[in-house]
């Protein structure tokens, strides 16, 4: 019997367990994410879309007034590759959470609260942000980066930043006029997105247009 047989005899093994380990694990992920967002915004109707099997999805949700739809994706890290999960730790890959809220309302201007690391990222594809004004605000272990073009805005995005939860998932809110939007990007955890999301939305109608 050759020498490599039994190694490559085990890595297969271990590819195989790790694939189907790795796919009820984001199957589970995936599951929490759509049970949880659902719960707070209670669609009419809903609609998902896989990607790539095991890698997450597309989804659109009808909702009750004042808002309209919502559409997000969740793109989650490929647990089912054995050999390429180690390149995906090395790079810093996390699961990604992304929603955004239509409404029928008038917003009342552009807001953002950016993770500030977060925010060295994006800072220029911010349209306007050399006229929007900004402050930094501790969170725990992280600090936060807040804009705003309209002098109300300012209290509005200080009140949400303070109530709300599980601020450490938190990359990016947006509160958008031109397109009468809310968008949220966030790390999905277990609870964390009912937390965090939920504690956002209770506050979107701060940003109505008095």
């Amino acid at each position: 019997m050759n020498w490599y047989i039994l190694p490559l005899t085990l890595l297969a093994l271990y590819a195989v367990f790790s694939y189907f380990r790795g796919m009820k694990k984001n199957k589970w992920i995936a599951g929490f994410i759509a049970s949880e967002t659902e719960a707070i915004l209670k669609p009419k109707d809903k609609e998902y879309v896989n990607i790539g099997g095991a890698i997450g999805y597309n989804f659109t949700y009808t909702l009750q007034e004042p808002y309209t739809n919502a559409k997000g994706t969740f793109a989650l890290i490929p647990r089912q590759s054995a050999f390429y999960m180690p390149v995906v730790f090395l790079l810093g890959g996390k699961d990604r959470y992304y929603l955004t809220i239509f409404t029928a309302k008038k917003l009342a201007g552009e807001g953002h609260i950016i993770e500030e690391r977060y925010f060295k990222k994006i800072s220029q594809t911010i349209t306007g942000i050399e006229k929007m004004k900004q402050d930094r605000i501790q969170r725990g272990k992280r600090t936060f980066v807040l804009l705003w073009d309209a002098p109300k805005l300012e209290e509005k995005l200080h009140k949400v930043l303070d109530n709300a939860e599980e601020t450490d998932l938190l990359k990016h809110f947006c509160v958008y006029r031109d397109n009468s939007n809310f968008y949220v990007f966030m790390e999905p955890r277990r609870h964390g997105i009912e937390a965090l999301i939920g504690s956002l939305y209770k506050n979107f109608s701060l940003f109505w247009e008095k």
